[in-house]
């Protein structure tokens, strides 16, 4: 979806002034009609009926207007890019408010809302400079962010969004926090040290604002995941290995693979990881999706985390995307030339 049309469905579901007029008419058409069946004080009434009504209109025409974002920050959409409105209210449906800021004498962060699945985590973050300090490298992101959640190995990134203005002291971020196991429900303490800049990819990262950042956040939001159980034989790289599960949602896929072979598998692909962008690189192991319409895609390009464990000999590798993706009409995932229905 593009960013017009996400301002067409804000647009759409936020109420007009003909709305509004009927609504405040109703309101009070309801009042009149409970006076009726009253007796005494009338003028009283009617007068406190015109104030609440007032009162009423104002409540119900911000509870619209919230209802137009559905929890989700018209930011957050424009970076999603849902492929339809029904997708858009989906996720923003699972959207969880944080609105923290944290602040010292080098600048304030503002963690505002968290989405996510059950291995990928979408933190909103705004960060404001001194007054005078103007932001407006084409990347950022902070050194090393300490992730406190008891979830194991994680990895992050971090993504800069347009504000509108490239010249002032402001800049929205994106942080993408993948974990193996499930962070959904728990509380996660953050520190983030220095804020880092850079031009655009191969620039190198350098400190333009020290100090330290720390904010405590309960991850409440609603998961998207739809875990499918495999449990069958694959071969990669000519060693026998098993799939076990395939983890999909419309921000990312993940997969679970156990072999005996881990190492060798590993080796087989040693040195052929090619750099290609920004935290992107070739895919080593590809998946194709296949969609209900015909159509397909395959992973040439490798954005998210890969975990190869060689004491309990598994491999583990979360797939993110550039867009989401239209998972509810997702039939089946090819992974090593084999085919894996999934069931929506």
């Amino acid at each position: 979806m593009s960013n017009k049309n996400i301002n067409r469905l804000f647009e759409a579901l936020t109420p007009n002034s003909e709305q509004k007029e009927k609504m405040l008419h109703t309101i009070l058409e309801q009042s009149r009609d409970n006076n009726v069946k009253q007796s005494g004080f009338a003028p009283v009434k009617r007068l406190r009926t015109l104030v609440l009504a007032a009162i009423m209109i104002v409540c119900l025409t911000t509870t619209a207007f919230a209802a137009a974002y559905i929890g989700l920050d018209e930011a957050f959409l424009k970076f999603l890019k849902p492929v339809d409105g029904e997708q858009a209210q989906y996720l923003s449906n699972g959207a969880y408010a944080v609105d923290e800021t944290v602040t010292n004498k080098n600048g304030s962060l503002t963690i505002k809302q968290v989405i996510g699945d059950s291995n990928l985590t979408y933190i909103l973050m705004d960060f404001t400079a001194p007054e005078g300090f103007v932001l407006n490298a084409k990347r950022y992101r902070f050194l090393n962010p300490n992730i406190n959640a008891g979830s194991g190995s994680f990895g992050t990134d971090f993504h800069m969004l347009e504000d509108g203005n490239s010249n002032d002291n402001k800049i929205s971020l994106v942080m993408s926090i993948m974990t193996k196991s499930s962070i959904v429900g728990k509380t996660v303490h953050f520190t983030f040290d220095e804020l880092q800049a850079a031009d655009p990819f191969p620039g190198i990262f350098e400190t333009v604002i020290s100090g330290d950042w720390q904010a405590t956040v309960k991850f409440d939001f609603k998961e998207y995941s739809n875990l499918y159980e495999i449990n069958q034989n694959i071969d990669m790289f000519g060693y026998e290995a098993i799939l076990k599960s395939i983890v999909v949602s419309p921000i990312s896929i993940s997969l679970k693979i156990e072999s005996e072979y881990i190492k060798e598998i590993s080796d087989a692909n040693k040195g052929s990881l090619k750099e290609v962008g920004e935290n992107e690189s070739l895919d080593d192991y590809p998946i194709t999706i296949n969609y209900r319409d015909g159509t397909s895609e395959t992973t040439s390009i490798f954005r998210g985390l890969h975990l190869g464990d060689l004491l309990v000999g598994e491999i583990f590798t979360i797939k993110t995307f550039e867009n989401v993706i239209n998972d509810k009409e997702i039939t089946s995932i090819v992974f090593f030339d084999r085919e894996f229905s999934i069931n929506n």
